[in-house]
């Protein structure tokens, strides 16, 4: 494993700081029994490795990339619900919506606008966009 040295100024590090603790904090509230807590360390190399993840998964798309098949982009909203116990009925009624066209989205029969997208995002705790979206091949 390569080490890499870093130089933060004091407003980026507190920064850093405050929001690992925050995330430690709300893992803690998640989970009563969890006991470990992330580093600064830990945060950093998670939003590089986070990022090099989005990289990764829009090459498909890039419009320099030659791509013979069009990819369709589809949701994983109903497997991040899922995960975190969080019900259709639920994000309709935080949404103002019924059920039924939820339902469509999580399923990926309909696609949502991009206001709608953002809206469901935040209802299911702003995961990392590259976790809510793929590409499927036509």
């Amino acid at each position: 494993m390569k080490e890499v040295i870093i130089q933060l100024n004091e407003e980026t590090y507190e920064q850093i700081n405050e929001i690992t603790e925050l995330e430690n904090l709300i893992n803690r509230h998640r989970d009563k029994n969890r006991r470990d807590d992330y580093e600064i360390e830990d945060f950093i190399v998670g939003s590089i490795v986070d990022k090099i993840e989005q990289i990764k998964h829009f090459d498909a798309v890039h419009p320099l990339v030659e791509n013979h098949n069009q990819p369709v982009i589809k949701n994983r909203f109903k497997e991040i619900a899922k995960q975190k116990n969080i019900y259709i009925k639920d994000v309709a009624d935080q949404l103002n919506m019924k059920p039924p066209n939820v339902s469509k989205i999580f399923n990926n029969v309909s696609q949502p606008r991009l206001e709608l997208f953002i809206k469901i995002w935040l209802v299911l705790g702003s995961p990392p966009l590259h976790q809510c979206i793929y590409l499927e091949e036509e």
